[in-house]
């Protein structure tokens, strides 16, 4: 169900349309008087307002929560926060992002890992035993502006790229710790995501790390590690990916998905698909790579996605079971969630603003948006280099069923990942990993000292028998790789 470009976005990039400059019309002064208002210390143009929600039928987190909006310049970012259920003085701040582009993180909070999840046909919520909060003060940010209740001002262009995205994040947070919660000034400080956020999370990780240097008299934002589960970072090995998914036992399945037939028409087409997935990376053209887009959706992908969603009952989240919503999203929770945030009460819980006209959960103009631009077909395999050579350590994690960004083609990118950590991950065994004398799945990892002079943890790991949604197929199993990672940032 994640809005993940890898998911979405072959189909798109087939489609001709202009995007509109806005989604909403210019906003009237916010109902200011519901919410206490943080001024930047660095800027006049962000300031960040906040309320503390204290009606828990809302979402019943079993913590203190609060509701907002970031006010950069012209842009918009609501957030939904959640002090740790544990230690909120003691306990790290987490931040989630959900994909797309376009994807609103609402779907991460309410259909996989936030303290409350949605009821059958959106009348509710009810609490989540394997929330993330459980031992995380957890943060989530419907981003960019122009994805779920995150809105600009009229005549504004819509975000289109993942740095531009990652520097307005940036000076949420700046003003998040500093003014707003300068309890966690200093506390340990993670990035997580899905899908797309395999784009947003490397980002914004570096343009921390950048600004924490460049600014050192600054906020600093104290970034320990980023992870990202079934992460769109390199589309060319993600393609490449579609065989091995499709085509073998590997992911988990006793049969392969796909006959000889299919799979040999697809085996021939994928060297031109990867030459020129190759010339994207090299030229990143949006002409180029939307050729190199179209070739790759004609030859691989289309023979399975596109029998999905509206063309089909496959769904591209899980390869084991139908896509049940008839939509792109393929799972009726993503509807349940869309009808919840819609109806009055909650609105009038969270305040919205006048200039949000309707909530919606995905962001068709967002993702037409970035595909333009072309961040979608470039890799994001150069800020993952950055962060690990700053010392951040980074682990991707996958739902083996997965074929939108397979466990196959997130394998390929971060063995041919030249950095010096390579040769020691190459030549890593895939050891299990599990808890309660349960496995759960096989890692990955390699701890090494990177130009940082720290010794910095680099792993893939993987769940069975989870999809593109690990928390949503293997919440308590989820949760324990959260624990884990945040814990010992290792597998072994």
């Amino acid at each position: 169900m994640k809005l993940t470009s890898a998911v979405l976005l072959p189909a798109i990039a087939l489609a001709a349309r202009t995007v509109p400059l806005s989604q909403v019309p210019f906003q009237e002064t916010p109902e200011v008087e519901a919410f206490s208002t943080y001024q930047s210390q660095y800027s006049d143009h962000h300031s960040l307002r906040i309320k503390e929600q204290l009606n828990d039928t809302i979402c019943d987190a079993h913590s203190k929560q609060y509701t907002g909006w970031l006010d950069v310049g012209s842009k918009h970012l609501f957030f939904w926060y959640f002090e740790s259920q544990g230690s909120p003085s003691d306990d790290p701040l987490v931040l989630w992002l959900t994909g797309g582009p376009g994807g609103s993180s609402m779907i991460g909070m309410l259909q996989e890992l936030g303290p409350c999840l949605i009821k059958e046909n959106g009348t509710g919520t009810y609490y989540n035993k394997y929330g993330w909060s459980k031992n995380t003060n957890l943060l989530f940010i419907d981003s960019p502006a122009g994805v779920g209740f995150s809105y600009v001002d009229e005549g504004i262009p819509l975000p289109g790229d993942s740095f531009t995205t990652a520097a307005d994040l940036h000076h949420f947070l700046q003003i998040f710790v500093s003014d707003v919660f300068p309890d966690l000034s200093d506390r340990p400080f993670h990035i997580t995501g899905e899908s797309y956020g395999g784009h947003y999370v490397p980002s914004l990780g570096a343009q921390i790390v950048a600004q924490n240097a460049l600014y050192p008299k600054r906020q600093q934002i104290n970034l320990q590690s980023i992870f990202v589960g079934n992460a769109f970072v390199s589309p060319m090995d993600i393609h490449f990916g579609y065989w091995e998914t499709l085509c073998t036992t590997n992911p988990g399945v006793e049969e392969p998905i796909f006959n000889k037939t299919r799979c040999d028409i697809m085996a021939a087409n994928l060297p031109r698909c990867l030459d020129l997935a190759r010339l994207c990376y090299s030229h990143p053209d949006p002409a180029i790579c939307a050729v190199g887009s179209t070739i790759c959706w004609e030859g691989v992908i289309k023979y399975y996605d596109g029998e999905s969603g509206e063309w089909g009952d496959r769904n591209r989240f899980d390869i084991t079971t139908p896509c049940v919503s008839g939509d792109e999203l393929c799972y009726n929770e993503a509807k349940w969630v869309n009808t919840y945030l819609n109806k009055p009460h909650v609105w009038e819980a969270l305040h919205v603003p006048k200039a949000v006209k309707n909530y919606s959960i995905y962001s068709m103009d967002i993702a037409y948006s970035f595909e333009l631009t072309n961040d979608v077909g470039i890799s994001m395999e150069p800020q993952v280099l950055y962060l690990l050579d700053s010392g951040i350590d980074v682990l991707f994690y996958q739902g083996n069923l997965d074929l939108a960004c397979n466990t196959a083609g997130n394998i390929r990118w971060a063995e041919s990942m030249e950095w010096i950590g390579q040769p020691a991950f190459v030549a890593a065994p895939r050891s299990p990993w599990g808890y309660d004398g349960k496995t759960v799945g096989w890692y990955k990892e390699v701890k090494v000292v990177t130009a940082s002079e720290r010794a910095t943890t680099f792993a893939v790991g993987t769940v069975n028998g989870a999809g593109h949604m690990v928390p949503y197929n293997k919440p308590e199993e989820g949760l324990a790789l959260v624990n884990r990672w945040l814990n010992k940032r290792s597998f072994a």
